[in-house]
């Protein structure tokens, strides 16, 4: 577990201030966040993952709203600040207690065959991804409605194209939806493509 990370993660939570974050906080230090992969084999698909991918989100979200970001700037001006800490964070918070540990058969260098540990999915609460971490957040915070829409559909255009219109919509009437999807993919496809990124 990288302790660092960790402390970071909790003290920008803690500085949003908002109710119920100690109680979220406690939740997640109980939970398998800080040590899970954030992917089975794709991106951060190794142990502290989540939690490495989850600053990186923030990393890339919060540059989104600098100033001198001529496009977003505009755009997310009144987004409060404690809204990007919180949607970046928490987006995959959905993702604890969700990966388990097998073991495969593999090849090693000399021929032989071994046995190794891959991440695999066991979805205990088979309630979709957005949604899923929306309900869970919403166990210890209030979020607010641009919070909401945000993670809940951070996946952009992943979500089913039946979806897209729907998807469109909470697009136009909230920007951080369509700032925390292109963050996430930042974080992805950028920031973390040679640690396991896609």
């Amino acid at each position: 577990m990288n302790q660092e990370l960790v402390v970071k993660f909790e003290k920008l939570l803690l500085e949003t201030k908002r109710p119920g974050v100690e109680n979220l906080i406690e939740f997640i230090r109980k939970s398998d966040f800080y040590t899970a992969p954030a992917s089975t084999r794709f991106h951060g698909a190794y142990e502290g993952g989540l939690l490495e991918h989850s600053i990186n989100v923030l990393d890339c979200l919060a540059e989104k709203k600098a100033s001198d970001n001529a496009i977003w700037h505009k755009v997310l001006v009144n987004v409060q600040s404690e809204s990007i800490v919180i949607s970046a964070l928490l987006h995959d918070l959905c993702k604890t207690h969700f990966y388990t540990i097998e073991m495969r058969n593999k090849k090693d260098e000399s021929g032989a065959w071994v046995q190794v540990p891959f991440y695999t999915v066991n979805d205990q609460v088979p309630y979709g991804h957005g949604e899923k971490s929306v309900m869970m957040i919403e166990e210890y915070i209030k979020l607010l409605p641009a919070e909401r829409y945000a993670i809940r559909w951070h996946m952009g255009s992943y979500e089913p194209k039946e979806l897209w219109n729907t998807l469109g919509t909470a697009m136009e009437k909230y920007p951080l939806v369509l700032a925390l999807h292109e963050a996430d993919m930042e974080a992805t496809y950028l920031l973390e493509k040679d640690k396991g990124g896609k």
